[in-house]
């Protein structure tokens, strides 16, 4: 059995599941979305168009990693900018990772008005908000990024070569519908 009909009750029972463990989780369903998506580190044949990330791994989006959210008005933005110490126009968050594990998938999702994007659905960029994530090493090199322009997440995978504090950087690309709201989440799972 294959398909949207297998796979949906699926990832249905694991966000039932994540939200009654971790109660926080029920008032934010950007953050679950972003950990099921770093969670999706099992491989499955048919590439990102027909299968997305990967096949969901529970035990390592549940019980590993490192999350943070986000949320306020529109122009929280530059609030949450200058929380970080630097007013540069990016949200950053430093995570200790450890050359120790195998592998990193980052997740960041977001929430867009479902009125605006349905409004403006045939139009080249129909989301209202666009946001780009960038990582960087301990000793400031690009460790990669994810800068698509047609969904509410980016997602990076890296294989960490040095332990220490990687930086992760959102920036806001597009801020189309200045109605929207800042309703992010960004989940970083390690696994092997």
């Amino acid at each position: 059995m294959s398909g949207t009909s297998m796979s949906c009750p699926h990832a249905a029972g694991f966000t039932a599941d994540m939200m009654s463990n971790s109660t926080y989780l029920k008032y934010r369903p950007y953050l679950v979305k972003a950990k099921i998506m770093a969670g999706a580190t099992d491989s499955i044949a048919g590439g990102n168009d027909k299968v997305g990330l990967g096949g969901i791994d529970f035990r390592s989006a549940q019980y590993s990693g490192y999350w943070s959210w986000w949320a306020g008005g529109n122009n929280s933005w530059d609030y949450f900018d200058r929380l970080d110490s630097s007013d540069d126009g990016y949200v950053t968050r430093r995570v200790y990772i450890s050359a120790g594990w195998d592998k990193v998938q980052v997740a960041l999702a977001w929430m867009n008005r479902g009125s605006y994007t349905y409004n403006h659905r045939n139009n080249a960029h129909a989301i209202g908000m666009d946001l780009d994530l960038s990582i960087y090493g301990p000793t400031g090199g690009y460790v990669g990024g994810s800068y698509s322009w047609d969904n509410p997440f980016e997602s990076v995978k890296f294989t960490p070569t040095v332990s220490g504090y990687y930086t992760f950087k959102v920036k806001r690309y597009a801020n189309r519908d200045a109605r929207s709201v800042v309703k992010m989440g960004m989940y970083v799972n390690y696994y092997n």
